[in-house]
């Protein structure tokens, strides 16, 4: 038996003792003792998975238990009401909804207000409700308030709990960041080999290609300057599948002063087919300077791998925006089958273009050839703000926190609210049956003993005391007595007592109501 077990063997038995002892001092049957150990057993076992229903089933046992014991001389056993908190600050601690539990405690105050009119009819309606109004207050002091606390502990625990996971999510983005700079890191020098390396092995295959075909060389120099043209196309080929995507902002290119002019400058050194014209002039964003040679390097690149023999044209036009088009007219030679595209230069080209704030489109033309086309603002665009690290961390402990503070809020305040709401209509209660059972002096002193039931009726108020005193005389097999007021609630100290046997009124007495010997009023 692990220790979960051993705990509620502990709290049955902490709940049933109080059960057991009240039962022994009043000498309750043993099926009924059986009935409420039975059940508290239960309610044990079911408190983490079903809080309510576990909390229902004592509830409704007292209930029951309330109905049967209101108005006997016998006393209301209260055993289960300790059971009853427990259990009530254990459904709050599982976070049971507020509409569930709203709804246990209405249908079972409810019952016992019903319950208590079927099974004892005896006893006068407008006491019956008055007493219900009483157990509806103690139901605020022992049922919701555990349950309101408990709830806030919960809310509490859970403000505690969330603050550790917070940390460990910290310690793991931490962790994460670590990483990921190690990655960019990587990317920045994967870059550098892309743009720089990748260029320059281009150029060499060029170079190589120009020798394969001079005729002012002999056969062997043209097969080795064939052989490294391939050797520098397979080169290049296995550094774009090294280095992969790499999309990150600051890498750097190598050489970094290098201008547009010196880059095509260049490339037509090494055999390409390349004019320039800029349209224009104006002071660059560094980002944008260097997205712009960026553009003009890999689309140089490219026409040298994709469209050898073929003339490029590159465009520069400054404006309010720049705008970047290189056109080359195809492939003038067949292209070698080594060379093969992997769209990651372009998808480079891509995400350096938009972080700057500008778009980039490339495809093929219709009349043949291929169009790189690249507009980005002079000035750059707006760099997007980084969030906060610590922004979602402030968001989730506020919001915690103010949830535990609502839950406060409502332990202290929800039954202050509902206890005066409560106390409010059973004093309006109170004061309208008092009110309406005043029997005046007068009307009392016209009553006579042996007078008919039917015509003493007609003479009486409305309804009856709901708080008549207490005898210690025995009255005779037969008697039903009825209660009433000589004047308005809390102005006296006696009470009128009328009593019917057979029809007739057989019995008419003054009680006292207080510790004052009582005065009646003189008859009017």
């Amino acid at each position: 038996m692990n220790w979960r077990r051993w705990g509620d063997v502990g709290l049955w038995a902490v709940l049933s003792f109080p059960v057991l002892a009240e039962s022994g001092a009043r000498q309750d049957p043993w099926w009924m003792q059986l009935a409420c150990i039975g059940l508290l057993g239960a309610a044990v076992l079911l408190r983490r998975s079903r809080p309510l229903l576990s909390l229902a089933l004592i509830a409704w046992a007292e209930s029951v238990i309330l109905a049967f014991s209101l108005g006997t001389t016998g006393g209301v056993p209260i055993a289960l009401v300790f059971a009853i908190i427990v259990l009530s600050y254990l459904a709050g601690r599982r976070e049971t909804q507020l509409k569930h539990f709203v709804m246990l405690c209405s249908w079972t105050l409810l019952g016992l207000l019903v319950l208590s009119m079927i099974v004892r009819p005896e006893v006068a309606k407008t006491e019956a409700v008055l007493t219900w109004l009483v157990m509806l207050l103690l139901a605020l002091l022992l049922v919701v308030l555990p349950w309101l606390i408990g709830r806030y502990r919960a809310q509490q625990l859970l403000l505690t709990s969330a603050g550790w996971e917070r940390a460990e999510r910290i310690e793991r983005e931490h962790r994460m960041a670590v990483a990921q700079e190690r990655l960019r890191e990587r990317s920045r020098i994967a870059q550098d080999m892309h743009d720089s390396v990748g260029h320059e092995l281009s150029l060499i295959a060029l170079r190589a290609a120009a020798l394969e075909i001079d005729v002012n060389l002999s056969g062997e120099q043209r097969e080795a300057a064939a052989s490294l043209r391939e050797a520098a196309a397979s080169a290049t080929e296995r550094l774009g599948e090294i280095i992969g995507v790499l999309r990150d902002s600051e890498a750097t290119t190598v050489p970094r002063d290098e201008t547009v002019a010196a880059l095509v400058e260049r490339a037509a050194a090494s055999g390409l087919e390349v004019v320039l014209t800029e349209e224009g002039s104006a002071e660059l964003a560094p980002m944008v300077d260097r997205a712009v040679h960026r553009v003009v390097q890999e689309s140089l690149t490219n026409a040298s791998k994709h469209a050898p023999g073929g003339a490029v044209s590159v465009t520069v036009q400054y404006a309010d925006e720049v705008t970047v088009t290189v056109v080359d007219t195809g492939a003038a030679r067949p292209v070698p089958k080594q060379t093969a595209s992997s769209g990651r230069g372009l998808d480079g080209l891509r995400e350096r273009v938009r972080l700057v704030g500008g778009s980039l489109q490339a495809g093929p033309q219709a009349a043949g050839g291929f169009e790189v086309r690249a507009v980005m603002p002079r000035a750059g665009g707006r760099p997007e703000p980084e969030p906060a690290g610590d922004a979602g961390a402030a968001t989730e402990r506020d919001q915690v926190r103010r949830t535990a503070r609502r839950g406060l809020v409502t332990a202290v305040v929800a039954p202050l609210v509902l206890g005066s709401v409560i106390g409010v209509v059973a004093l309006g209660y109170y004061l309208v049956t008092g009110y309406s059972s005043i029997l005046r002096p007068a009307a009392y002193d016209e009553l006579t003993l042996g007078q008919a039931e039917n015509d003493v009726r007609r003479a009486l108020p409305a309804m009856e005391m709901i708080d008549p005193p207490s005898e210690r005389i025995t009255l005779p097999n037969g008697w039903a007595c009825q209660y009433y007021r000589p004047a308005e609630p809390f102005s006296t100290n006696y009470v009128y007592r009328l009593c019917f046997a057979g029809g007739v009124l057989v019995d008419k007495a003054i009680l006292q109501s207080g510790s004052v010997q009582p005065t009646p009023e003189s008859p009017r």
